[in-house]
């Protein structure tokens, strides 16, 4: 009986563990900021969560909220758009009205 309850408590301790570092996994992989290399050789800066992207562009933070949306992922403001397919990005802001097609900078010079 009393290896039964010390079972119990270390498979809730090892539950415990675990879920703490799939949280600090979830935290990190949030923090990572993504930059694309855009048309006009610009860069867009994007950290984004659950929730909202943190976005930079020729010199402008943005801060938009996500939204559904039936292609790739889309956040937006009352002042901005951004929608990440894969290694794509279009961006468009209130004052950035050409719509700004960009390519993860990682993926810059891949072959395919």
């Amino acid at each position: 009986m009393l290896e039964d309850s010390r079972v119990k408590f270390a498979f809730a301790l090892m539950l415990g563990v675990l879920s703490l570092l799939g949280g600090a996994q979830a935290i990190a992989a949030e923090s990572v900021v993504v930059r694309y290399a855009c048309e006009g050789k610009q860069v867009l800066a994007v950290r984004r969560s659950r929730p909202v992207a943190d976005v930079r562009f020729d010199g402008t933070a943005y801060r938009l909220d996500r939204k559904r949306s039936s292609i790739g992922e889309r956040y937006s403001s009352a002042k901005a758009a951004l929608v990440i397919d894969g290694p794509s990005a279009v961006f468009v802001a209130e004052d950035n009205v050409r719509l700004t097609k960009c390519v993860d900078s990682s993926r810059v010079g891949d072959a395919g």
